[in-house]
């Protein structure tokens, strides 16, 4: 992701911790000792926080927190390098964890019991329907049919394939596709669009924002 992205994308306490949560461990413990720090401290100086013996491990996870822009270099005075944790992400993740601020979802309680809820198992079942029908269509199942922008997405992505005045037909990569399990399935047509979002006049950063917030909620 740009660097642009990536700094609207830490507006947000719910992305803020998912990040976090998916940093490897020495990574995650430099976060948390540098989350209430508002100055910078000198490179040399975290450097001493691992042995000598794991200083492929801090660099590796200094590439990290520097490529994901949660670290950010800084000249302190008498001309040392220095790190400081990014100020936006490191706003937000305390709110995550110490809570405060504004709430990550709308509140709902005003409008009642929801008159059409549904159970686990029912919600399972339709989002696997909904599923069979796009695998259905990539075969040419002449029941199955989808959204002129999910047969758009199919087409960027490879997995299928159209001829002027012909209908769309599945490619090979369509075949490989089918031959996931479901989970790499979603996985990989996630990806493609988040990828093509952008040229289909989407905000990526509101998309990912969602995704990020929907994986703190409950199902059902």
């Amino acid at each position: 992701l740009s660097p642009a992205v990536l700094d609207r994308l830490y507006n947000h306490p719910a992305t803020c911790l998912a990040v976090f949560r998916e940093l490897p461990p020495l990574t995650r413990n430099y976060v948390m000792r540098m989350l209430f720090l508002d100055q910078p401290l000198p490179q040399a100086a975290v450097a001493f926080w691992v042995k000598k013996e794991n200083h492929r491990e801090h660099e590796e996870g200094t590439n990290i927190l520097t490529g994901l822009r949660l670290w950010h270099t800084q000249l302190l005075p008498g001309g040392l390098q220095g790190f400081i944790l990014n100020p936006v992400f490191r706003e937000n993740l305390r709110i995550a964890l110490l809570g405060g601020g504004k709430a990550w979802a709308d509140d709902t309680s005003q409008l009642g019991p929801d008159k059409h809820a549904r159970d686990v198992p029912s919600l399972d079942k339709y989002a696997m329907e909904r599923w069979e029908v796009i695998l259905h269509f990539m075969v040419g199942s002449p029941s199955a049919a989808v959204s002129q922008d999910l047969a758009q997405l199919l087409t960027q992505a490879g997995l299928m394939k159209s001829e002027a005045g012909e209908p769309p037909c599945i490619t090979s990569a369509g075949f490989q596709f089918l031959l996931l399990d479901t989970a790499s399935q979603l996985w990989y047509f996630m990806l493609q669009y988040l990828q093509t979002a952008e040229s289909r006049g989407m905000d990526l950063v509101e998309i990912l924002s969602f995704l990020f917030q929907l994986s703190f909620s409950t199902l059902g």
